[in-house]
């Protein structure tokens, strides 16, 4: 029997049908007449003169005795998208075969190891499993729904968003188990890139990752916030994602909240572009405390280590309890002087921007800065190995504070000496929750002037740059241009910027850090060097600049982004750097990556202005043969640029390639895709892809997708039949877990007549789709009710976590007078199971539940949130406060300023008792700012109009700590006083030159 897993290429499923057909042993007439086909078509199928539609192919095989197909329709779409030098390759080393990946700790997946149970209770066997018993929880559901999508065949992405040890990688090692039941044919492998860096990894081997792959992306800020790989990873991983010749792959990550809003918000400059867009919209948010439903579920568990951790474990944090969390916080907080510095250089280095393996030399170097005179007087000469002996002692079946890395580097073979320039010596890992711990606790902390020379000697080139961001911020001018300086000198183009940049600000006139910038900075990202010809220009560094410019960068940029290639171009042609430009123009051309059309069109925009025309007919061609076709949407706007340059010849055989080849089952982009086709007039490539029926193989996944292409088929009459064809797939089949989604669809088909499938398809709605994402519903609740049918909505709501979401909800439900369904999202007790990670929604729900006289639910809400939640963003601490006010919780807000006023807060995080009542007393009821404002500013305007006089002088003392020096030098006379910076004892800075950094 032929193995479609094995099928790559056009060439292999050729091969593969000659196989069958010759096994089957009857005549073309007999099997096509066997499989209802024409007795041509069979002919071309088999002999590869044709390539055949799945619904074609899938008969031949169900003559020839194949019915399990769903490997073979894999390999159809691998065979569909097939494009010269472009090989997939699934039967990778690196990536083993998911059913013998039994032990997350033999493959190093980074699940935490559970305590040992000290209760002196055993199993029936006497020996306890390496994993204790495992309790389902909501978030569980969710990701579940993911894997089964992935297992039935599409792409997907899961991202888990949680604190340290809540369980984010044990639910996705849990989430394989249904893949490692799939038949043969749908073998899974897992891919655990590591090694020699995460990214590094990562891009080694992207490419030729193929179907049945889970992609495990552990700690995902260490692939998407590198600040060199990181947009290169996110970037690929979104192709893979997106690629149907390699569906399906599963990419399984896990985020912090620190690290999910930083790659999720835009910033200027949009520096986490593919980041945001790979993960925006698949936030599984995992909560620290299990609910009253996952107790009762774990009390019937026999694992003694759940026992005991229900007995113990504070504040109901289980998962915490069994990582460990109160044995670590028992060592830390008992860890003698010497060892207890150790830990804090390394929470420190961690928070302020270092990599997670912290080089030994880094720790010695610094640790002695941490110890008062009396307690470095005290310790003895091998103080150092004593302290390492402490921290990284496991301690009741769980590593140790600081655990020694191995570097990866293979065994038994002669290697040449290591010359990137890594950090050198043994590496150690600081403990994921005493990371977290640090950056909420050392977060008001400055470090010695020790930790910051012992940076600069021994950190990872790699880190330098974010450490010295961090000490810039914090106002130690000094320390951070030495980093930027360090890192520059290793190449870091970025850090050269930021050299250039600062040390204008204190020395206008001192041209030797733009020197060092241009002598030293690499010229390999051309997104990199603009930045740099910019910051130079700005500068007034012209001989600078034109000494970069005299090393080459045309000749040394790499061309694997088209799109920063153009920009890189058109910066050269404005320099007037006639013979770079020609030299950039000319590589451009006849090398830049093809896999992403869109970024091709950007740079033969820019090649199709004089001098580098002829250039960009050589790009025009390469691309008419070769571009990627993986993206239809990508595919339409370099089909526009080509028209618009006039290259039509190479503009009808790209459409016709296409218009044959690209996948079906992305319905938005080949909506985008036929449009181009009809605007450029390519009626004929237009009706070859009518011809494939886009309508009935597209992909219901996407729904907003599948509405965009319901509207161009039927906008021409000669595809009604398509978009018919569409509708009734959709009524039956679509997916209903997007209610806003589903919402659209149904407006569309009612506007296009098709009211017999909007009916259906609302009926299905109502009887189906839960309440399980709140913000969406709402907007099917409107359009169900304009179909009468809102009454029928199924009332049993799931995943409560989202308090923003459950208050819209609330809200629309009351103003509909959808008693029925506010009484069932109540009794699911919301109160209870929201999460209590973002403030300012929690005020919101705590606010709709005293307006619509959910008093109950708005109480037990009030007494959750002043026994565990922190107040560390003071704009929704405000929010919070009013909501409380306003939900008549005066006990619990009474308590909560106590809180507040006692916790030790890192920047201007939280109020005191005094600032809170005079939040209540000044218009309690105003109207709260937005997000945007900055909540500093707002929170120093109201102390400063209250006369509240030592609680702002206390609130900008902590300012440069929390990284925001720039507001504290508007605050009186310190932009004067602190020209050179700070000390990190709290002194201004002498005056220093670039000299004093030697």
């Amino acid at each position: 029997m032929v193995d479609p897993r094995a099928i790559r290429t056009r060439a292999d499923l050729h091969t593969a049908l000659e196989q069958l057909f010759h096994a089957d042993g009857r005549s073309y007439l007999a099997l096509a007449g066997a499989a209802g086909v024409g007795n041509s078509t069979l002919h071309g199928t088999v002999n590869g003169t044709t390539f055949p539609n799945w619904p074609t192919l899938a008969k031949v095989l169900t003559a020839c005795g194949v019915h399990a197909q769903a490997g073979w329709k894999q390999a159809h779409a691998r065979a569909r998208a097939d494009q010269p030098g472009r090989p997939i390759q699934a039967d990778l080393p690196f990536a083993p075969p998911l059913d013998q990946v039994t032990d997350p700790f033999e493959h190093q997946l980074e699940v935490h190891r559970a305590i040992r149970a000290t209760t002196g209770a055993t199993t029936a066997s006497g020996e306890l499993p390496p994993l204790p018993a495992y309790v389902p929880r909501a978030h569980d559901r969710v990701l579940g729904e993911v894997v089964a999508r992935a297992a039935a065949g599409s792409s997907q992405i899961a991202v888990l968003v949680g604190g340290s040890s809540t369980g984010k990688t044990r639910a996705c090692w849990e989430a394989l188990h249904p893949l490692r039941a799939q038949p043969p044919e749908r073998r899974w492998r897992l891919w655990h890139p590591i090694d020699p860096t995460r990214p590094d990894a990562a891009l080694a081997d992207l490419a030729r990752i193929g179907p049945y792959t889970v992609v495990w992306l552990n700690e995902a800020q260490f692939y998407l916030a590198d600040p060199t790989l990181g947009e290169r990873v996110g970037a690929g991983l979104r192709e893979l994602l997106r690629d149907s010749a390699r569906a399906p792959v599963l990419l399984l990550a896990t985020l912090w909240p620190k690290y999910w809003d930083t790659l999720t918000t835009r910033t200027d400059p949009d520096v986490h572009a593919h980041a945001r867009e790979l993960l925006t919209g698949r936030k599984i948010s995992v909560v620290e405390q299990f609910t009253a439903t996952d107790l009762r579920a774990m009390a019937q568990q026999a694992d003694p280590r759940l026992r005991e951790a229900a007995e113990r474990a504070r504040d109901d944090r289980i998962t915490q309890y069994l990582a460990g969390v109160p044995v670590l916080m028992d060592r830390y907080e008992q860890a003698p002087p010497a060892a207890k510095a150790l830990i804090h250089v390394a929470m420190d280095a961690r928070r302020l921007g270092a990599g997670p393996h912290l080089p030994l030399a880094l720790l010695a170097d610094a640790a002695p800065a941490y110890l008062t005179d009396t307690q470095w007087n005290q310790t003895g000469d091998d103080w150092l190995r004593q302290a390492l002996d402490y921290v990284a002692t496991p301690c009741n079946g769980i590593p140790g504070i600081l655990t020694a890395v191995k570097t990866g580097a293979p065994r038994n073979q002669r290697r040449r000496p290591d010359t990137t320039g890594g950090a050198a010596g043994p590496l150690f890992r600081l403990a994921d929750y005493l990371d977290q711990q640090g950056r909420r606790h050392r977060a008001h902390q400055i470090p010695p002037i020790g930790f910051w020379t012992a940076v600069a000697a021994h950190a990872h080139p790699g880190d330098l740059k974010a450490l010295g961001d961090a000490a810039w911020a914090r106002g130690l001018y000094r320390d951070a241009v030495h980093l930027h300086q360090n890192a520059t000198t290793h190449g870091d183009t970025e850090a050269a910027v930021a050299l250039v940049a600062h040390l204008h600000t204190l020395r206008p006139g001192d041209r030797r850090p733009a020197h060092h910038a241009a002598e030293h900075a690499a010229l390999d990202d051309p997104r990199a060097v603009i930045r740099l010809l910019n910051q130079l220009r700005d500068v007034g560094a012209h001989e600078q600049a034109a000494a970069l410019l005299a090393r080459d960068p045309a000749a040394h940029a790499a061309l694997d982004n088209p799109g920063v290639v153009a920009q890189l171009l058109e910066r050269l042609r404005k320099r007037e750097t006639h013979g770079q430009t020609a030299v950039l123009a000319e590589r451009a051309a006849a090398h830049a990556a093809l896999d992403r059309p869109g970024a091709v069109a950007r740079l033969l925009k820019a090649l199709g202005r004089p001098p580098s025309r002829e250039h960009a007919a050589v790009l025009a061609e390469r691309a008419a043969v070769h571009a990627a076709l993986d993206n239809p949407g990508a595919v339409a706007d370099l089909l526009e640029r080509l028209r618009r340059m006039g290259a039509h010849d190479q503009a009808s055989r790209l459409a016709e390639r296409a218009a044959a080849h690209i996948a079906l089952d992305r319905p938005g982009a080949v909506a985008e895709f036929l449009g181009q086709l009809r605007k450029m007039g390519a009626h004929r490539q237009a009706g070859m892809l009518l011809a494939r029926e886009p309508g009935a193989h597209a992909t219901l996944d996407d729904l907003r997708a599948v509405t965009r292409l319901l509207d161009r088929l039927r906008k021409d009459r000669a595809t009604q039949d398509q978009a018919a064809v569409l509708a009734e797939r959709a009524a039956v089949d679509a997916p209903l877990d997007d209610p806003g989604a589903v919402a659209d669809l149904l407006e569309r088909l009612s506007r296009m007549g098709a009211h017999d499938q909007a009916s259906r398809l609302a009926e299905r709605a109502a009887a189906h789709v839960t309440l399980d994402h709140p913000g969406a519903v709402t907007a099917l609740l409107n359009r169900l009710r304009k179909m009468g049918v809102h009454e029928r909505l199924a009332a049993n709501p799931a995943a409560l976590d989202d308090p923003g979401a459950v208050a819209r909800l609330l809200a629309r439900l009351d103003r509909m007078g959808a008693q029925e369904q506010v009484t069932a999202l109540l009794a699911c007790d919301p109160a209870a199971n929201v999460a209590l990670d973002d403030p300012g929604a929690v005020a919101g729900l705590l606010k709709l539940l005293g307006g619509i006289g959910a008093h109950d639910q708005a109480a037990a809400l009030a007494d959750r949130v002043v026994a565990h939640i922190l107040l560390n963003r003071p704009h929704d601490a405000l929010r919070l406060v009013r909501a409380l006010g306003a939900a008549g919780a005066h006990d619990q807000l009474l308590e909560l300023a106590k809180r507040a006023a006692a916790q030790p807060q890192d920047s201007s995080s939280g109020l005191g008792e005094e600032q809170l009542a005079v939040v209540l007393t000044r218009e309690p009821t105003a109207p709260v700012p937005s997000k945007n404002a900055d909540a500093v500013a707002l929170l120093m305007k109201v102390l400063r109009e209250a006369g509240a006089h030592d609680q702002l002088t206390a609130l900008v003392a902590r300012l440069p700590a929390a990284g925001r020096f720039a507001t504290f030098l508007d605050v009186g006379d310190h932009r004067e006083r602190f020209r050179f910076g700070r000390e990190p004892d709290g002194s201004a800075a002498a005056p220093w030159s670039w000299e004093d950094l030697d």
